[in-house]
């Protein structure tokens, strides 16, 4: 059965198997004249996927938020960093699984849909997802900012504004131009931590982690916080039908990226605090400088802040990029859930022009907040909401379809059901449960 055309169908759809093959055909749904539109160019391998996830993952992550977490936890960040990555595998391997399923630039759209049969539930989750991506580019290029005003006096605001406005060009410009800044910029942001690990290196014996200054519940705040450093993995889903064989392609990406940037997570935090005082870096507006200056000098700090900048800024492009593929695959004509005219892919440049104008302008709003914790906070909030659709899409896929099988599967299944899937709904429940608590 194919997806109904009527808009007016209500909330349930028959999205079954033939509607994932119409889906899956590469190109954008017809035009009115029933010609073919323009479709997204397949430019990308398993190597520049990977990097594509960990150079998101990264900027997000240790730069933006390093600071703010080891205020609350003290020299446990290491451990909290641990604990995010473990809750993080959970949906990342049910990530893995359905879009080995459904190799779709919409990504969890479609995951929903095809669980639950509910249209509704699937642009709810695709909005949220939206959100997320607009909220997390606002926090990282604040984060950009902090780094930037180490270097010249400037306005936080119009410094993250400017980027936004900046990552937004080259988005529009083109994927093969994206990949490549990509590309430059993460082994830029990697050689930063490498520097970081390396001056840090001699202090991993002095660190404690399991000195927990607040508690238990420390560890856990700061497990919220860094959360947002892995949000990275779930938006390489969206660039699936730019990737050479997705179905492959796509859920090796997503386990790699989540070991690769694990590990250096781990590291660069056990410097971090072997380096500098906990208390010191939680308020501090660009905390790698300040951990490479006080292991490396004053050279050696304003390297890695300027390194910073570049990581910051590269993870909003991908942000942008991923969030805009998203609205333009939600928004095609054979889903009708967002309106059909941010479908629609420039003649000259194959990039999903509309879609990316409204994602920036999107964007924007945020961006005025000015407080990371704060938007961060909110992003990782909205994420634990979808990370909970997506794990119990998997867990619903593996009992009404059980036949399909090709592609990755998740590990650790009893039965039809996958234990990761389930530990992945319930940890996110945890996590957001505990932030709305903090709220109150």
């Amino acid at each position: 059965m194919s997806v109904p055309d009527d808009p007016g169908t209500g909330d349930s759809d028959a999205s079954g198997t033939d509607g994932v093959a119409l889906a899956a055909t590469d190109g954008a749904a017809p035009g009115a004249s029933g010609a073919a539109s323009p479709s997204l160019r397949r430019d990308l391998g398993l190597f520049e996927v990977v990097v594509y996830g960990v150079g998101l993952i990264l900027g997000a992550g240790i730069y933006a938020i390093l600071g703010a977490a080891s205020g609350v936890a003290g020299e446990s960040v290491p451990l909290a960093f641990l604990l995010a990555a473990v809750v993080a595998s959970f949906t990342g391997l049910s990530y893995a699984e359905l879009a080995s399923r459904f190799p779709r630039g919409e990504g969890d759209y479609v995951y929903v849909r095809e669980a639950f049969d509910s249209k509704r539930l699937a642009e709810f989750v695709a909005a949220l997802r939206v959100f997320v991506g607009v909220v997390s580019a606002a926090a990282v290029a604040i984060a950009f900012a902090g780094y930037l005003t180490g270097f010249v006096s400037v306005s936080t605001a119009v410094a993250a504004l400017a980027l936004v406005l900046v990552a937004s060009a080259v988005n529009y410009w083109g994927i093969d131009l994206s990949a490549k800044l990509n590309l430059v910029f993460t082994v830029a942001e990697i050689g930063g931590l490498a520097i970081v690990i390396w001056v840090g290196a001699r202090t991993w014996g002095s660190v404690d982690v399991f000195a927990v200054p607040s508690g238990g519940l420390g560890v856990v705040e700061a497990t919220f916080l860094v959360f947002f450093a892995y949000l990275g993995f779930g938006s390489i889903v969206n660039v699936a039908e730019e990737t050479e064989d997705p179905t492959r392609t796509i859920p090796r990406a997503v386990v790699l990226a989540i070991v690769i940037t694990t590990v250096l997570y781990v590291l660069v935090a056990l410097s971090a605090v072997g380096l500098v005082d906990p208390a010191a870096l939680g308020a501090s507006g660009s905390p790698l400088a300040l951990v490479a200056e006080a292991g490396g000098g004053a050279a050696v700090g304003s390297l890695v802040g300027a390194i910073a900048l570049t990581s910051t800024a590269n993870t909003v492009l991908i942000l942008l990029v991923s969030t805009s593929r998203l609205t333009y695959g939600v928004s095609k004509s054979e889903y009708r859930s967002f309106p059909t005219a941010f479908s629609r892919i420039h003649p000259e440049r194959q990039t999903p022009h509309l879609a990316i104008a409204l994602v920036a302008a999107l964007t924007v709003p945020f961006v005025l907040l000015d407080d990371l914790v704060v938007v961060a906070g909110v992003a990782n909030a909205a994420l634990l909401v979808v990370f909970v659709a997506v794990n119990g899409a998997l867990v619903r896929l593996r009992y009404v379809r059980p036949e399909d099988t090709s592609g990755f599967t998740a590990p650790l299944t009893v039965g039809r059901v996958s234990v990761t899937a389930v530990l992945g709904v319930l940890t996110s429940v945890g996590l957001f449960v505990f932030y709305l608590d903090s709220l109150l």
